[in-house]
């Protein structure tokens, strides 16, 4: 599959390439991009925290143990390890790695708190029944994005998916429980930028959320001991860094005018430059540094010559070099003598052998071979804009698109799935589409589900992108559409007639209420919404036959087809058994008098 990118490299997926498909999508959640130039990934959000408030959020002793092995605390944890690696453990020469790891990562932390300016959150409640907040947990939706523990490895698109969000694990061991409850009630006043939707909670339900999260600890972490900061390391770290921009003698000169907290915020910010920490997070005092690592645009063209094996008996490929680089990017240091700043700097993600395989052979694929114009991929713009946005925005977590996602159905039962989008874009109409998208819990479509639409805050353009996606997609019209349904009152008559006979309220509820004595497994969308959620062509095409349009649909087939694949009806003296006539007269009755007796409108725009 690494010849895919040649002619889909406008395209964020390609079709039927899973390993391919899920190098990229690793490439995108580890920020690799941060680091590296690659192509596709220009425009994307750091992948990690914001760390100017990291003070109100973490504690300076989580944040030491955290950078000396995050996997340690979180065994999905995606953030790489930079200390006690192949080049940097033990002793060599006269480095005493433990003692130098342990200054450096101090001196880190004594940088980011200095700079550190929290925010000024409301207090959180801290009265919340963490039963109750499990419960809320596992039903409205957070196992979409999130998991809490070990899972598959993620060389696996559905696993990628279900990894969208940090691992919840720890968390109490991580954050406080007032800092969890404000997070959970409204994710962007914590962090204006986070990827993070609202799910709307209610303020006991964050608080139950809240107790249930900080219950998840490891009390093993924290009583884990700190390392004492050697001065002497401190010492050797500064003068390192010192000697970048001085004379031996005047580095020396000024190590020995400068505190020891001097030394912590001066080796602190260099050593972040150096680490390149910005590349994944908002670190004040680095808004304008560019990306440390080596441009990866024709990674698959890069001559051989070009790469350094060091030492390694591997074959001497692009291939074998990237997935060795990946397995533990600074084993080609081993075996020479070098001075620590001279190190190789890339950290180690403690990627599967899976994940090493599909993220190389996305870097092999970068090649500057032109490829000609009639052989690149066709798909439209509006597609391509679309399966982008709904990588980032993590929509197939819970929802099928184009036959792929819906990956927290195996936490639910099937009543309780989130819908299905094959066909939106032929199914809804555009304003209706848009208005939902704004405002997700203003409509009551489906009240029995208990998983929630989050709220994005989608601005204009991000809800008219999903629009076009799904329009383009079913080759509709679009923002325009027609919906013109029968007025005839006979027609109208005929269709009431048909609609209580096929006793299509027994399923779809007619207001916001669900039906005494109905449980989920028996119910459908509200049919009050229909005349302005749907469009009338598709209705009559699902009516006809849902099967098709949704394999394995509870909808039942009222108009099942005979030995010669023509659909009966099983009312023959009504409109002379014409199946086409019948279902028309049963949407006409259902936009026109279901709907309140209003016309559903004749066209509507949104944002182009």
């Amino acid at each position: 599959q690494a010849g895919c990118y040649k002619c889909h490299n406008a395209s964020p997926e390609v079709p039927e390439a899973a390993a391919f498909n899920s190098g990229r999508d690793l490439i995108r959640i580890y920020g690799c991009f941060g680091c590296h130039k690659l192509p596709g990934y220009e425009n994307i959000r750091k992948v990690g925290p914001d760390l100017s408030t990291v003070s109100g959020k973490l504690t300076k002793e989580w944040v030491r143990k955290w950078l000396a092995n995050p996997k340690d605390f979180k065994s999905q944890a995606r953030m790489p390890q930079f200390w006690w690696n192949s080049n940097n453990s033990g002793s060599t020469g006269n480095t005493n790695w433990d003692k130098r790891n342990a200054a450096e990562i101090n001196a880190i932390a004594e940088y980011l708190w200095s700079k550190s300016k929290p925010k000024q959150l409301p207090p959180g409640r801290t009265n919340g029944n963490a039963v109750a907040g499990k419960q809320i947990v596992e039903t409205v939706g957070c196992f979409g994005c999130h998991a809490i523990g070990p899972i598959q490895e993620a060389a696996n698109q559905t696993q990628i998916r279900r990894s969208h969000g940090f691992n919840l694990e720890n968390q109490g061991s991580k954050v406080s429980q007032s800092w969890i409850y404000n997070w959970v009630k409204d994710p962007t006043q914590v962090w204006p930028e986070t990827k993070m939707p609202s799910l709307r909670l209610t303020d006991e339900e964050a608080a139950n959320v809240a107790a249930y999260l900080s219950s998840l600890k490891n009390p093993e972490w924290e009583q884990r001991p700190l390392p004492e900061i050697d001065q002497a390391a401190l010492d050797d770290v500064t003068l390192e860094l010192l000697r970048t921009n001085s004379t031996d003698i005047e580095a020396h000169e000024k190590l020995k005018d400068m505190t020891a907290e001097q030394k912590n915020l001066f080796a602190g910010e260099r050593l972040i430059s150096r680490y390149g920490c910005f590349g994944c997070h908002n670190v004040p005092g680095f808004e304008k540094a560019q990306p440390i690592g080596t441009e990866l645009t024709e990674a698959g063209s890069k001559l051989i010559s070009q790469l350094d094996f060091g030492f390694l008996p591997i074959e001497h490929s692009r291939r074998a070099w990237y997935e060795q680089k990946l397995k533990d990017p600074r084993i080609f240091d081993v075996g020479r003598v070098k001075r620590p700043e001279e190190l190789l700097k890339m950290p180690n993600f403690r990627f599967s052998d899976k994940d090493v395989e599909a993220v190389s052979g996305v870097l092999v694929s970068l090649v500057k071979d032109p490829v000609p114009l009639e052989m690149r991929d066709k798909t439209p713009q509006a597609v391509a804009d679309g399966r982008q946005f709904i990588a980032e925005k993590n929509c197939r977590g819970c929802h099928l698109i184009e036959g792929v996602g819906g990956d927290i159905r195996p936490t639910k039962e099937q009543a309780q799935w989130p819908p299905n989008l094959n066909t939106e874009g032929f199914k809804t109409q555009p304003l209706w589409l848009h208005s939902f998208l704004k405002d997700p819990g203003s409509v009551k479509l489906r009240p029995w589900l208990t998983a929630r639409m989050p709220t994005f805050h989608f601005t204009e353009q991000q809800a008219a992108t999903i629009e076009r996606y799904f329009s383009a997609l079913d080759r509709v019209d679009y923002p325009f559409i027609s919906t013109d349904v029968e007025t005839d009152t006979q027609r109208l008559s005929v269709g009431a007639d048909l609609f209580m006979k096929l006793q299509c309220t027994s399923c779809h509820p007619t207001s916001n209420a669900i039906p005494p004595g109905k449980s989920p497994e028996d119910l459908a969308p509200n049919l009050q919404l229909a005349h302005e959620r749907l469009r009338p062509d598709w209705v009559l095409q699902w009516v006809r036959d849902p099967q098709k349009i949704f394999p394995g649909t509870r909808m039942p087939t009222f108009f099942p087809p005979n030995d010669k694949g023509v659909p009966v009806s099983p009312f023959p003296n009504i409109l002379g058994g014409d199946v086409t006539a019948q279902i028309q007269a049963i949407r006409d009755h259902l936009f026109i008098t279901v709907g309140g007796g209003r016309r559903a409108p004749r066209s509507g725009t949104v944002t182009k």
